[in-house]
């Protein structure tokens, strides 16, 4: 009995040392920098780098994966402190901001009185709207917005762009999948994102793309195409001529300005 005991006891010792200098020979280094990186970001692990959380993100910057200055809710501060940590200067990307792309004048079906919500509202008949694609104004994009830049306003969500870091969670939200991330420089808008042939967008909504192409011939840049049945401006290539706005004939394209609905 007392000869199992000692025999437990020493492979228990040896399995213990074992152990220790495995753990010891195959431990992974971490950079320490990685922790210090992750302390300057934002940590609402919204995913506008690309990445899944503000953690990977920063493992991936500190091994040369992802650029330091993609952090879009960070901001010019996030990237001051990414400066120091890296001990190289970085530059703040071009900001950008969320856009809704609904003009919030198609007509509605019937009187909503469900769950505040629009992905809730969906399941009656695919929304209250006649557009399928139209804004349901009742403000999942608010509830999951963490700097308070979206309102609803005659039943529309509008995204004010001082407040918006683009941080994409209102893109995730949104049931419709109106809701964009574009240039901040941007003022020439498409105020619809209805994907019907034009026949039925015009049935529903006074304003929405018809996929009329006049815009596309128009546009010097070639910064404006109609894609599924929409107007999709390039923000890369869109110098604000407004030359698309002039010649829309439902005037869907816009120049709107900060938190100005329909």
């Amino acid at each position: 009995m007392i000869v199992s005991i000692v025999f437990f006891i020493i492979i228990s010792f040896a399995s213990g040392i074992i152990l220790t200098v495995a753990g010891k020979v195959l431990e992974v280094k971490i950079d320490d920098r990685v922790e210090r990186l992750n302390e300057c970001l934002p940590g609402i692990n919204c995913g506008a780098c690309g990445y899944s959380g503000c953690e990977r993100y920063a493992v991936a910057v500190i091994a040369g994966e992802a650029e330091p200055n993609q952090c879009k809710p960070g901001g010019e501060e996030c990237v001051e402190k990414i400066s120091k940590v890296l001990g190289v200067e970085v530059k703040a990307a071009e900001p950008d901001v969320a856009f809704v792309h609904c003009s919030g004048s198609c007509s509605v079906k019937y009187d909503y009185r469900g769950t505040v919500s629009c992905r809730a509202s969906e399941l009656y008949y695919n929304g209250m709207e006649e557009c399928r694609f139209g804004c349901a104004g009742l403000g999942d994009c608010v509830y999951v917005c963490p700097e308070e830049a979206i309102v609803i306003k005659d039943n529309l969500a509008v995204v004010i762009p001082s407040k918006c870091n683009a941080c994409g969670l209102c893109v995730k939200a949104c049931p419709k999948k109106i809701i964009t991330i574009q240039k901040a420089r941007q003022s020439v808008h498409v105020m619809c994102g209805s994907k019907d042939i034009g026949k039925i967008t015009k049935a529903a909504c006074k304003s929405g793309c018809l996929g009329c192409r006049i815009c596309e011939k128009k546009c010097p840049k070639e910064a404006i195409i109609v894609r599924d049945n929409c107007a999709v401006i390039n923000g890369e290539l869109c110098d604000n001529c407004t030359l698309c706005v002039s010649v829309c004939p439902t005037k869907c394209i816009a120049v709107k300005k900060e938190c100005e609905a329909g």
